[in-house]
């Protein structure tokens, strides 16, 4: 599809009240694949590769980005297909992209699920969790270049779920390690949602973290959920744990219809 001036590469599944899913780091909408198809049992399940990542082309503006303009890619991309007001789903980076997009379009959403914010601009020590990442990244990239680097940090992320990302997966991530390391981490590392546009959010949110995750996702997790009025829930599982939760993730996600929007 063509939506804010990019091609995005789009699934569709299923058919119900729609979900969104939105990828995190590698911006493939292939590590959903398993939490999709459970979800499409009841649901119309959208699912794509971010701009520039995946099977999403690459194009001249890949080495700069922000939060803001992937934003705009799924606001483009759900007036595109005209769906009614979805849930939209995002992990670690993923939860930045939806949250933005909620703040920028609430009308075309009934709920969000943020799971695992990677929202590193509110810590009160950014420094020590970009800390804990940097060796990881500089291991790969000594053995095997970006592509290694790139490789070494999901994995790190994805903890022993890592085993459940396909080939396919890794094969785009290692392609588009400039992506992700050299236009993405920075920019999606400082980016930081208004709080009084978290507190006037209509939009009901469920912000969750892992039960084995680092300190600072938790961190992240608190802030958000403490300016939009919420409780932060924990679910089962790490960083990336639509990998091997998706029964728990795809029953957060559900639990959503159910919220009461505050809307007309």
């Amino acid at each position: 599809m063509e939506a804010n001036g990019t091609t995005i590469h789009v699934d569709v599944a299923g058919h119900g009240a729609p979900v969104l899913l939105v990828p995190g780091a590698g911006g493939d909408a292939r590590q959903y694949v398993e939490l999709a198809r459970l979800l499409a049992e009841n649901h119309t399940v959208i699912a794509y590769d971010r701009r520039n990542n995946a099977r999403s082309p690459l194009q001249q503006d890949w080495a700069e980005t922000s939060v803001e303009q992937h934003a705009g890619d799924i606001v483009a991309l759900l007036e595109t297909l005209g769906t009614e007001r979805c849930v939209v789903y995002g992990n670690s980076t993923g939860a930045l992209i939806a949250l933005a997009a909620v703040l920028k379009a609430p009308s075309l959403f009934s709920g969000a699920v943020l799971h695992e914010p990677a929202l590193l601009s509110v810590l009160a020590n950014p420094d020590d969790a970009m800390a804990s990442v940097q060796p990881i990244i500089a291991a790969g990239m000594e053995t095997d270049g970006l592509a290694g680097g790139a490789e070494a940090f999901v994995r790190f992320a994805a903890g022993d779920a890592a085993a459940l990302l396909s080939p396919d997966f890794i094969e785009a991530l290692r392609a588009n390690a400039r992506v992700l390391l050299e236009a993405e981490f920075g920019a999606f590392a400082s980016w930081m949602p208004g709080p009084e546009a978290m507190a006037g959010s209509s939009v009901p949110l469920a912000v969750l973290s892992a039960e084995q995750t680092a300190p600072f996702f938790v961190e992240a997790a608190e802030w958000i959920a403490s300016r939009a009025g919420v409780s932060r829930r924990t679910v089962p599982g790490g960083h990336m744990g639509f990998l091997d939760h998706r029964v728990e993730l795809a029953a957060a996600i559900d639990g959503m219809f159910s919220a009461v929007p505050q809307y007309d």
